[in-house]
């Protein structure tokens, strides 16, 4: 009787998982764990067996359930991240039993493995996002009619990038701007490239501003497949493979050479590295070290994950999350990160505002419209401070100087003399300044990327070569203390 319960109930939640998908993945993990349970109590192992299948079923039916062609609800949404948790865990599972006891690098090649996932995945979105940018710069800049041109673009295909191009589409036939309906039908379009499209959109801009993403995207994609002397999670992989490989060393093979050395020698005692490292080992194997170890891999994995979070979602710059506010306080205050975080943001506030003043806004007006921007929310401070100042009738210059904007960009508004808010800014040399002041800032900030690079894996390098240069000393140095001892034995 039980067993026709549970198939019963597999059919029907795969009945629901099709016509009512929000309610099939609701009630589908409960209904599994009483079905569960009630087998357990009455000994029917093929009930106990259908449970499990008719959560997995549930899944599986409501992520090919019938939606909306240019749409993808939550259920769906769901049921794509729990199968791949699920997915991952046996993988995880399968590895530590097919190692045993090996199961250290069977999990070292699960984090390689899921690594690699994350990074095809965020190659991926970046690829559609310039994929989708592209295609709306080029059909404007053909004059042609975005929907039927988007439509057109779409025809024929059922891929991500066809259902992203449909969804705008969509919006934009129902009357919504294009970062409006850039907003709506691709809500993971990157922060910067909506925002920059939303702020130019006010300017009558559109053109020039996917220009200028368009070659922002193309940059970035030249960055992503230039060779790299060394991966950065080379160093992370090779202090984990080393700490394995000295935990070992130190509880098997160690205390076997101190034996040697106390038989051999009356009073002998290892080397002073080698009694470091296994003192140390002894404290990460058998007193609190294993405690601190756990905290610190649990902190890392949790930042990973948070990372790896912050890195799918898009940001929002007119309502940013809580994570976000937290970042850039971060970034904007660390040393190094500082300079790059005011940096990119110079960027993006220049040329925005050499498109506001050629479109013949006034300086506030042009001010206002880089509050819009994906910056930095410190940097955005200074912007707003920078506003406020103008509009109270204060030098354009010297409010910049004052806002803590940089003297480049005070020069660049103080080559037509004093001007107040309500001037337009056609004439005279700020808009070339300001062209100028354009690309070197992103002419410098190419050049500190690269020249941190050079300069941090070389010191990286060289802290591993010495890190694993002392482990291999700890290690070999009692057996060369061992062979002299019986060099000094044998007698002529």
């Amino acid at each position: 009787m039980l067993i026709v319960i549970a198939i019963l109930l597999l059919a029907l939640f795969v009945f629901l998982g099709l016509k009512k998908p929000d309610i099939a993945l609701i009630t589908s993990p409960f209904v599994s764990f009483l079905l569960f349970c009630i087998s357990g109590e009455a000994d029917s192992v093929a009930a106990m067996a259908i449970a499990p299948i008719i959560f997995l079923a549930t899944l599986i039916v409501v992520l090919m359930a019938k939606r909306e062609p240019d749409s993808e609800q939550w259920p769906q949404i769901a049921a794509k991240c729990i199968l791949i948790g699920i997915v991952c865990s046996l993988i995880l599972v399968t590895a530590a039993v097919v190692f045993g006891p090996l199961s250290f690098f069977g999990f070292v090649f699960f984090v390689i493995f899921i690594g690699s996932v994350i990074s095809y995945g965020l190659i991926s979105r970046h690829a559609t996002a310039a994929y989708v940018i592209s295609t709306i710069g080029s059909s404007m800049r053909q004059n042609l009619p975005l929907p039927m041109a988007l439509e057109s673009a779409a025809s024929g295909r059922a891929d991500s990038r066809a259902r992203i191009l449909r969804r705008i589409k969509k919006w934009l036939v129902q009357g919504y701007s294009l970062s409006e309906s850039i907003k709506r039908g691709y809500p993971k379009c990157p922060g910067y490239a909506a925002a920059m499209i939303a702020a130019a959109e006010r300017i009558d801009q559109l053109p020039l501003a996917i220009k200028s993403i368009e070659a922002d995207m193309v940059a970035r994609a030249d960055e992503s497949k230039k060779i790299r002397p060394i991966h950065p999670l080379y160093p992370v992989i090779l202090i984990a493979f080393t700490l394995f490989i000295l935990l070992c060393v130190m509880t098997f093979v160690i205390p076997q050479f101190d034996l040697i050395l106390t038989e051999m020698l009356e009073g002998a005692t290892l080397p002073a590295a080698t009694r470091l490292l296994s003192r140390f080992a002894n404290f990460i194997a058998y007193e609190y070290g294993w405690l601190i170890a756990l905290a610190l891999a649990l902190i890392g994995l949790a930042a990973v994950a948070v990372s790896i979070f912050i890195r799918f979602r898009p940001r929002q710059p007119q309502e940013p999350y809580l994570i976000s506010r937290i970042g850039d306080f971060i970034k904007w205050h660390l040393p190094v990160l500082h300079w790059f975080e005011k940096n990119y943001s110079m960027v993006q506030m220049v040329e925005l505002l050499r498109l506001s003043l050629n479109a013949g806004c006034t300086v506030n007006d042009a001010i206002a419209n880089t509050l819009n921007l994906d910056v930095n929310n410190r940097f955005k401070k200074r912007l707003q401070k920078w506003l406020a100042k103008v509009e109270a009738g204060d030098n354009i210059a010297v409010a910049a100087r004052e806002s803590r904007l940089g003297n480049t960009l005070a020069w660049a508004f103080s080559q037509g003399g004093r001007l107040t808010a309500d001037d337009r800014v056609n004439q005279g040399n700020t808009l070339a300044i300001l062209e100028t002041l354009e690309l070197f800032y992103r002419s410098n900030y190419n050049y500190r990327v690269n020249l941190a690079r050079f300069i941090m894996w070389p010191c990286v390098t060289l802290i591993m070569g010495a890190m694993v240069g002392f482990v291999v000393y700890a290690i070999f140095s009692p057996m060369v203390t061992i062979i002299n001892h019986l060099a000094n034995l044998v007698t002529p």
